[in-house]
């Protein structure tokens, strides 16, 4: 499998059957709409994984459901956690704190609309 992953032309392939037998091994189910996008329901709350290239981004209301799905992906792939995102394809993500079960998210290309723009 390590050669098959390093230097050769299928390499993202293979990593996508890998990553998705995982994924579905967990209990998540692919996208009909994106197929870099899985769904799975925990605790009757919809958890979400979204996949760049290698990077994932996991979406759940409950953070001890993130940290169970992180330990769990841990033991067959090697990762890095780099905490809340900030910046996902030229996207700026805010997030306010919490108030009454609530946060606020906005998300803005402004940056990419003025490099654009210029």
């Amino acid at each position: 499998m390590h050669k098959t992953l390093y230097g050769l032309k299928q390499a993202s392939r293979e990593w996508y059957l890998k990553l998705r037998g995982q994924l579905e091994g967990l209990g998540f189910k692919r996208s009909d709409a994106n197929h870099r996008v899985f769904t799975k329901i925990i605790d009757e709350k919809l958890f979400i994984i979204a996949i760049y290239i290698d990077d994932f981004l996991l979406f759940s209301r409950r953070i001890d459901n993130i940290k169970v799905i992180k330990g769990k992906l841990n033991k067959h792939f090697e990762m890095k956690d780099l905490g809340e995102t900030k910046w996902i394809l030229q996207i700026k993500i805010e997030r306010t704190d919490m108030d009454k079960d609530v946060r606020k998210l906005t998300i803005s290309q402004e940056q990419y609309m003025e490099t654009i723009l210029e």
